[in-house]
């Protein structure tokens, strides 16, 4: 079956991930007219419902602090047999029973329960989404679900390891983690390939790693493929002085370092409060909020992890990863991409709107010094030289095709260091936001996607890539640099139980440069040289 065991840990990595399986769920036919393109034992498990009803819930375990989850608890959940028993039942003593006033389903949640016929349904934006749950489509069983203690406001926990550390082994040890719902999901598989994890690195990075670790140790040493969702202070913008900032900068370092021994990939996704405006997004219209901002990163991850799902691929995460990593330095991977796609793009605005979700040295003038760097080759330090790539269209038209091609055939990098997968457009369930601002680009779609079946879901094009790249270098160099300005100005105890000394930092900072080293074209005694 290829089965994955998806995660997915903090706020913002549920907001992505509600996207993502709202996502999969709308590959699911019903007439046997249709036929998916889409395995979906690799992602879901069959089971049953309270009343013996068959359904398809997904393979997932998702963390999240208990205020986080919203109404998710009496609306999105399917009880299993034998999964749990109420602590009714347990103890025969007094109860006194306390009540918080219940939230309020959101309003697309009641549309969904009245079972409105999908094309009239209103949007989820048309009311504030509070949580991620508000506009989540899927049926979960309860061992999906991890509820973690919510933090008083007063304590501020970003980057701090030892509390990660500490809630891990706590909520590990209360809830039998592993060895309950772990291990459940593990013996449903029958030819498990691995786990695909995504998480907050500033409040469940080191929650994360202590996860890993147990699961490698007690379970399995299937490969893992990792989204981390970086911190929103990158090196560029942190101050030294300001403990805060950096114990989210230090932190996210450690997260990369360890990831990096404990993920066959990893995949560094920056923050959206960290994003460039630029011409990417001039189709877009979006605001800062999580609602808009993980669809955009949930159609990136889930469109290059497509062909992992395909009924025809032959891939795996284990030759997915090998692929990324076809020079065996590269365990770091970027996302970048085009969403959307107009039907009569150009190469000129693929090279213009193609976004690097992964790079922390990106800022407004990037453009700039790229247009500088093709069109004048006078500093070749300026250009990203591409080491392997998997690139995905999706829904192309004739012309955007030959747009590809064209632009490809200007990339240095060829085959079989490139993998192009060209398949179905990106649905977009009710779920989605009205975030597109082109009115030209949706009507386009919209009358294509009318013409051939007016019952589908609308659909758009895109382009995304997961590629390795020299950019990686500069990212690991900012993040050294950071640590060495630490260092000189005798930063100590940032991270407690981890980087608490003048030689913790030393080594973070000289294993930070020896991952640098593997995507570099120069080396650290050049590039020492150059600046001098």
């Amino acid at each position: 079956m290829r089965e994955i065991l998806y995660v997915q840990a903090g706020t913002l990595a549920n907001y992505i991930g509600t996207h993502f399986w709202n996502t999969q769920e709308s590959y699911f036919t019903y007439s046997d007219d249709e036929e998916s393109l889409v395995d979906h034992d690799i992602s879901f498990r069959e089971g049953e419902t309270s009343k013996g009803d068959s359904t398809y819930c997904p393979r997932l375990i998702t963390f999240d602090r208990k205020a986080n989850f919203g109404t998710l608890a009496r609306t999105g959940i399917f009880s299993e047999k034998n999964d749990y028993i109420p602590d009714s039942q347990l103890w025969q003593g007094a109860i006194s029973e306390h009540e918080y006033k219940p939230i309020e389903p959101h309003a697309y949640q009641t549309h969904l329960q009245a079972d409105h016929n999908e094309l009239d349904l209103s949007s989820a934006s048309r009311e504030p989404v509070r949580y991620w749950s508000d506009f989540n489509r899927t049926f979960y069983i309860p061992r999906t679900m991890q509820m973690l203690p919510d933090v008083p406001d007063w304590q501020n926990t970003e980057g701090d390891w030892a509390f990660g550390q500490e809630t891990f082994e706590r909520f590990n040890e209360e809830t039998e983690l592993m060895e309950g719902s772990v291990r459940l999901f593990m013996e449903e598989c029958n030819s498990f390939q691995g786990l695909q994890w995504m998480m907050d690195t500033s409040t469940f990075g080191a929650f994360s790693h202590s996860f890993l670790i147990a699961f490698y140790d007690e379970l399995s040493r299937a490969p893992c493929l990792s989204f981390p969702l970086m911190g929103d202070v990158v090196p560029r913008n942190a101050n030294p002085e300001n403990t805060v900032h950096m114990r989210k900068v230090v932190n996210d370092a450690v997260c990369l370092r360890e990831l990096g021994n404990l993920s066959l990939s990893t995949v560094p996704t920056l923050n959206p409060a960290t994003w460039s405006p630029g011409a990417w997004n001039t189709n877009l219209r979006i605001d800062n909020g999580y609602y808009h901002t993980s669809s955009i990163l949930s159609a990136h991850i889930e469109s290059s992890t497509f062909p992992l799902r395909l009924k025809e691929s032959q891939d795996s995460i284990s030759s997915f990863s090998k692929h990324l990593n076809f020079h065996g330095s590269h365990r770091f991977s970027q996302l970048s991409g085009v969403f959307p796609v107009a039907c009569a793009t150009t190469p000129q605005h693929i090279s213009l709107q193609l976004y690097n979700f992964s790079s922390v040295t990106e800022d407004p003038l990037r453009v700039n010094r790229i247009l500088f760097a093709i069109y004048h080759s006078l500093n070749r330090r300026l250009q990203t030289t591409y080491h392997t790539r998997r690139d995905v269209t999706r829904g192309f038209s004739t012309s955007a095709l030959e747009a590809y091609e064209a632009w490809f055939r200007t990339q240095s990098i060829k085959e079989p260091f490139v993998i192009s997968k060209h398949t179905q457009a990106y649905p977009l369930p009710s779920s989605f936001p009205d975030i597109f601002c082109d009115e030209s680009i949706v009507s386009d779609h919209r009358s294509r996607m009318t013409r051939i079946d007016s019952t589908k879901l609308p659909s758009m094009s895109m382009f995304t890539s997961l590629n390795t790249n020299t950019d990686t270098s500069e990212m690991f160099v900012a993040y050294a640099n950071f640590i060495q300005t630490c260092i000189d100005r005798r930063k100590t105890g940032i991270l407690t139980g981890l980087i608490e000394t003048l030689d913790d930092m030393k080594e973070l900072a000289n294993d930070l440069w020896t991952i640098h080293d593997g995507y570099s074209e120069y080396s650290t005694d050049e590039l020492d040289a150059e600046e001098s």
